[in-house]
This record gives C-alpha cells, structure tokens and sequence, in this order.
C-alpha cells in the first residue's frame, strides 16, 4: 500500500504521558510502515457544509479516534482508548490513514476485517458526530452503510385489505343510491301515467265515454228526442 521511503508518524494518543503511561516502544519503531490493516480517510468538509466548514484541527482528530474507539469498544467488548487509534500521512485536504492496535498487544495491528465491522457499526455516528454523511467521509475500501428501513406502521396485506373493503363499500353505496334513483323514476313514470288516465276517462259515466259538455250542445238521448213526424199539428 505505501512506499519504504514515505515517512510516517509515530503513535498517536491523548497526550505524550499518557503514551508513555501506555506504551513503550522503541523511538524509530513505525507500526504504521507498510501495514495492510491500514485504512484510508478522506473528508470534504467544504463539499459538505460550504462556507460553513470548520477547521480540521487536533481536536477533531482527537474526537475521530475516540469515535474509532468507541466502535471498537461497541464491537470487540474490549477496553479500547484514544492512543489505540493511530494516524498517519496526513494532508492539508483531509485525507489520513489510521490503524487499530490491540490494548492488550500494544504493537500488534488489529485485522482491517474487525475495523470494518466497528466502523460499520456506528457509521450513523460517525456522520452524525462531523455533520458528514458517506460521500464527505469516506473510508476508503469500506462500503458505504445504507440507513435501515423504517419499519411501516401497517403491514402490506392491511393496506390491501383497506382497499378491497373501501371498493366493496363504495360499490354497495352505488347500487344503493343507483336503486333509489331507479325506483324514484319508476314511481314519478307511474305517477305521470295514472294522471294521463285520468285525463283520458274523464267525463266518462257508467262505463261510456262521452264529449265533455265544454264546446258541444251535451249528449242527446235518442230516445227522448220528440218525432215531429207522428205529431199531429193542431
């Protein structure tokens, strides 16, 4: 991963006692050199947040490794602190490697596997914690970690069921209201035609329909009417 002839920067901790307190190791011993548990970091602070980045410092590294930290402790269950997390080949664009030793074999480098599950682990953290999301803060070799699915309220097949029974209620509602149409129509057509009737045997008597006396002379009745014929003139 890295050249012989990069130089890099010795163990990282809270502060030079607590190293000493810690550790003991030679003054040109490098655990960092060539190591292929090492990961890279690359962060776009200005991508990110525009005019309102902050300034990558040593306390924000300082607050890295402890988040690294947590993650192991989160993880593995083991006491892991600050100067466990160590950083090297830093550059003025954010970018750094870092490495994981074990806090109980100081020099020995953990596996990138058991940093890659700690990191996964609390990668919402992570974000949270530098106001970044996966593509301002990317570790190199490490899959960005999708959000977990918010769990729906309702199941699928209760959302399917909502509607089939809105479909069935919504229909018995049209037959309903389409019925009542229906048979209001009918009664206003049987209505119409009992007046039609009316008008139709008006003036009728006994079972015969005569003309109504309204522009007529009335009904004569035949057999009434006198015969000038068989009268004798006086």
């Amino acid at each position: 991963m890295w050249s012989h002839n990069t130089t890099f920067c010795a163990f990282r901790a809270v502060s030079k006692d607590t190293l000493r307190q810690t550790l003991t190791v030679p003054q040109d011993y490098n655990p960092l050199k060539d190591s292929s548990d090492a990961f890279k970091v690359r962060i776009s602070l200005k991508t990110a947040l525009g005019d309102e980045a902050y300034d990558w410092d040593e306390s924000e590294q300082f607050y890295f490794q402890a988040t690294v930290a947590y993650g192991m402790r989160k993880s593995m269950n083991k006491p892991f602190n600050v100067s466990d997390v160590h950083i090297c080949e830093e550059t003025k664009r954010i970018s750094f490697y870092f490495v994981v030793t074990d806090p109980h074999t100081a020099l020995k480098p953990l596996p990138k596997t058991h940093v890659e599950k700690a990191i996964r682990m609390v990668r919402a953290r992570f974000n949270n914690a530098f106001s970044l999301d996966d593509n301002t803060l990317e570790f190199i070799g490490i899959e960005p970690t999708l959000a977990p699915a918010r769990e729906q309220p309702v199941t699928v097949w209760l959302i399917i069921f909502g509607i089939i029974i809105g479909l069935i209620v919504f229909g018995l509602i049209m037959i309903i209201v389409t019925g009542h149409r229906e048979k209001m129509r009918k009664a206003k057509a049987a209505e119409k035609e009992e007046e039609n009737e009316e008008e139709n045997f008006k003036g009728a008597e006994n079972g015969i329909h005569c003309r109504t006396l309204g522009g007529s002379e009335g009904c004569q009745n035949e057999a009434f009417r006198p015969d000038d014929d068989s009268l004798t003139t006086l």
